[in-house]
């Protein structure tokens, strides 16, 4: 089972508690919220076959996995900067070419759900010229 926390205005919190307890009973807000998720998805219609969700969904979790160890992995000569494979949330590769990467593990695991990702920091360096260095600056 997935938890997850959602935020909901407490008037709509509230109307909705007093609507499932007028109709179900004290506690099946539960049900009645996977009914309503049910039916949303269910009336957007994902157009993708099911072993094809099933791989979207391992990936996404591959990809939780990357971010859990990802610091870790940043301060490891062995990984930073380069590509990392990950597969059942453990490193399964490295290589600083990604499609070098993808061709190895493909071929030692088979064509199944791998998460490759860059081992970098996700900052983002900016450099901007300072104002004092340029108008200390002598012209020419």
């Amino acid at each position: 089972m997935v938890k997850t926390t959602i935020e909901v205005d407490d008037e709509l919190w509230r109307r909705f508690s007093l609507i499932v307890l007028r109709e179900r009973g004290e506690k099946k807000k539960n049900e009645v919220i996977v009914e309503l998720l049910r039916d949303y998805v269910e009336r957007k219609g994902l157009s993708i076959e099911r072993q094809q969700l099933e791989y979207i969904l391992r990936i996404e979790d591959e990809r939780e996995a990357f971010h859990k160890i990802r610091d870790k992995l940043i301060h490891d000569p062995n990984y930073s900067g380069k590509y990392v494979a990950i597969f059942r949330g453990a490193v399964v590769g490295c290589d600083e070419d990604k499609g070098m990467l993808a061709e190895t593990v493909y071929r030692k695991y088979g064509y199944i759900p791998i998460y490759i990702d860059k081992v970098a920091s996700s900052e983002r360096l900016v450099e901007v010229p300072s104002p004092e260095l340029a108008s200390s600056a002598t012209p020419e």
